[in-house]
C-alpha cells in the first residue's frame, strides 16, 4: 500500500475491476493492460475514472464514462494466498482425523 500521506498508485495494485454503471459490463484488468488509456505505474488510482471508458457503451454511441473502479492491492493478494494455504492445510488435517 501507499505510504502515509501519499496517494495509492497503479504500481501498488495487482489488478483493477472496472464496472460500467450504464451497461453492467465488468472486467478485471492488470495494470499493464491500462497503458492504452495513458496509465503508467505512477498514475494515482483517483485519476483512473477520468481516463477509462466503457468500449461497449462507446460502440453504442453512449458516453461510457459512468464507471466504478475497485483495486486489488498487492498486499491483499498475499493475504488471500495465505488464507487459502491455511484452509488447505486445515482440510488435510480434518480429512486425516476422519479416517483415523
Amino acid at each position: 500500500m501507499a505510504l502515509p500521506g501519499r496517494k495509492p498508485v497503479i504500481a501498488h495494485v495487482v489488478s483493477i475491476s472496472v464496472e460500467c454503471a450504464d451497461c453492467g459490463r465488468n472486467r478485471w484488468w492488470k495494470p499493464d493492460e491500462l497503458r492504452r488509456f495513458g496509465v503508467t505505474g505512477s498514475t494515482p488510482l483517483a485519476e483512473l475514472s477520468g481516463r477509462i471508458v466503457c468500449s461497449a457503451c462507446r460502440a453504442d454511441g453512449l458516453p461510457g464514462t459512468a464507471i466504478s473502479i475497485q483495486a486489488a492491492f498487492i498486499d491483499e493478494r498475499q493475504r488471500v494466498r495465505s488464507e487459502a494455504q491455511m484452509l488447505s492445510e486445515r482440510e488435510v488435517l480434518v480429512e486425516g482425523a476422519r479416517r483415523a
